[in-house]
């Protein structure tokens, strides 16, 4: 095993764990904030401020899932129940985030007249919606599922890669 680069993939996939948790965190304080709002242009202001991270959050989380499968492979640890249910933990965090995205944010950007992605196609600016309607989305946009995902499965990932506990 070579030692050099096992601290280099090391150093890669905590750094990029902690590049993607930074730029990550302006998607957090919108989804915190944004459920307060009223204002079109300050909801427009937030979800561009969210969108405009987003290339570089996919690349730290690409790089963080890259050197996180390949170092097992180095330590020959694949047999360890640890590694199998990190990898799980975080698809499911990638899927469920996804998702939300897809169904609360996209359709947000959509309803104050905001270009927006339905699924992989990129779309122009509608007229905005009611106020209504954006109040109503909004009202179903809870954070609760976002901290799970965002916060406490990572946690308990980091917790199993710290303790190694199985």
């Amino acid at each position: 095993m070579n030692l050099v680069l096992i601290q280099w993939l090391v150093f890669l996939h905590i750094l990029s764990a902690v590049t993607f948790f930074l730029v990550h965190g302006t998607s957090a304080a919108m989804a915190f904030q944004v459920r307060k709002e009223t204002d079109f242009t300050r909801i427009r202001a937030l979800l561009d401020l969210s969108l405009s991270t987003m290339i570089l959050m996919g690349i730290s989380f690409l790089l963080m899932g890259l050197t996180g499968i390949i170092l097992p492979f180095l330590f020959q640890i694949w047999n360890k129940g640890y590694i199998w249910l990190s990898i799980v933990l975080m698809l499911l965090v990638f899927v469920y985030m996804a998702m939300y995205n897809e169904t609360h944010f996209k359709e947000l950007r959509r309803l104050v007249g905001l270009p927006y992605i339905k699924g992989s196609k990129q779309l122009p600016a509608e007229p905005p919606s009611t106020p209504e309607e954006v109040a109503a989305l909004l009202k179903k946009t809870s954070v609760t599922g976002l901290v799970v995902a965002g916060y406490i499965i990572p946690a308990i990932v980091l917790w199993l890669m710290v303790f190694k506990p199985f």
